[in-house]
């Protein structure tokens, strides 16, 4: 299976969570799961629009793959033409790329705008 990953970094939330105390900081890792969870099921449909219709099997199988892990989400296929489709076809389509990129700046806005709730 071809998983892709975006990841990244808060600067400043360890800080943040412990001035929160244990409740807060509890209630805040939640909000932020559920955030990164939203914004990785924005970027799922947008691969699954992006992604050629012509192979319906692929495009049914784009989904969120493995366990989940607190602030983490794997977007993926179990296709095993995927990565096929993906890097070496000759259209280069880049579908899950495209979806990738294009679910970044979202996902930051998100999560900034639930910190800035807090006053942080």
């Amino acid at each position: 299976m071809k998983k892709l990953k975006i990841s990244g970094k808060v600067e400043g939330l360890d800080k943040l969570l412990r001035q929160l105390g244990s409740e807060g900081a509890s209630r805040l890792l939640k909000d932020l799961d559920n955030i990164v969870e939203k914004n990785a099921l924005k970027i799922v449909n947008e691969a699954k629009k992006n992604a050629p219709v012509r192979d319906s099997p692929l495009v049914n199988s784009i989904s969120l793959y493995g366990k989940k892990i607190a602030l983490q989400r794997t977007v993926g296929s179990d296709r095993p033409y995927a990565q096929r489709q993906e890097y070496e076809h000759k259209t280069k389509k880049g579908y899950f790329r495209k979806a990738m990129w294009n679910g970044r700046q979202p996902l930051r806005s998100d999560i900034e705008k639930r910190i800035k709730e807090l006053g942080g």
